[in-house]
């Protein structure tokens, strides 16, 4: 597969955004090096092209650990573990368990190649990715809230459960650097339009407490498993993401509470989300705009829902 490629940036010593901006993975550094996202197809082999660039050797590489087990976020770990069967998968139990149906390896396929059909539109890659017979995501290691992983040279991880956008979601946070991975936590936010579509397909009320976890922490910068990374003040990027969820919330029940028929909020609501994203197809969108209108009403009426310390 032959990629456009995109040079590997540093965002501190030994941290650093590879992929591409709509998909980055990122890379910590100690004595050992761990990958965190497990991207997508279309991007595993620039990926590997950025840890040569950096002189990361496949000797190097300990660990890739999941921010969730959604199709787009997997997708470069059947690739990677092929290429280094040494490297351990970290998740969850939740995760770990998700990816062991058997349902996954079809929805994975599926969504794998309209993302790869969708970047080669755009120009993003130039070759339709490898396909991987029958993919396999098995988890090495379980690791969930509080659990540590050190990478030696005083680089270390503390893992955090934030559940909401899904029923595994995992966040990450380096305190010696100030470093919190936020994966899909606060949902998709375009930083040039400075816009947020919440996301929350699991839960509205889990969305928001892990929110509230994350705001707690002492971050100077928040890795986004799309668009990049927040440089500066974290807790003004959770304190919006929180005000836009309460506004994605209200805004479609004020409609539907004014008389407005549902399908037609929600479907409007899926065009406006469709005109700064269209890293999925629209009937994906639409769905999940649905989806998270069910959400919404399974929360209606919980005191404090979007209120942060």
């Amino acid at each position: 597969m032959s990629d456009k490629y995109v040079k590997p940036i540093v965002i501190t010593p030994g941290f650093y955004q590879l992929g591409t901006p709509a998909y980055p993975a990122y890379l910590s550094v100690g004595e050992y090096a761990m990958l965190i996202e497990g991207g997508i197809g279309a991007t595993s082999a620039l990926i590997v092209k950025q840890l040569q660039e950096l002189s990361v050797t496949p000797e190097k590489i300990k660990y890739i650990a999941l921010t969730h087990t959604h199709p787009d976020h997997i997708g470069g770990v059947i690739f990677w573990k092929k290429l280094w069967p040494q490297v351990k998968v970290i998740a969850n139990t939740t995760c770990a368990k998700m990816l062991k149906s058997e349902e996954l390896p079809k929805e994975f396929t599926k969504l794998d190649g309209i993302i790869s059909e969708i970047l080669l539109i755009k120009g993003e890659i130039n070759e339709w990715p490898a396909v991987i017979e029958n993919p396999v995501f098995d988890v090495d290691m379980v690791l969930g809230e509080g659990d540590k992983i050190d990478l030696g040279r005083g680089i270390s991880w503390s893992v955090l459960d934030t559940p909401g956008h899904s029923p595994c979601h995992t966040s990450y946070y380096n305190r010696s650097q100030g470093i919190v991975i936020i994966g899909d936590a606060t949902g998709l936010y375009d930083p040039t339009r400075d816009i947020f579509w919440p996301n929350y397909f699991d839960s509205l009320e889990l969305y928001c407490d892990s929110i509230r976890k994350l705001y707690s922490l002492h971050g100077e910068y928040g890795a986004l498993s799309h668009n990049g990374v927040i440089k500066g003040d974290v807790r003004n990027h959770f304190r919006k993401a929180m005000q836009a969820t309460e506004a994605f919330h209200n805004g479609m029940f004020k409609r539907v509470a004014n008389g407005e028929d549902p399908k037609k909020v929600t479907l409007e609501t899926a065009k406006w989300v469709y005109t700064f994203t269209n890293m999925q197809p629209f009937e994906v969108i639409f769905g999940l705009t649905r989806l998270m209108f069910r959400r919404s009403q399974a929360a209606t009426g919980k005191p404090d829902l979007f209120k942060l310390p």
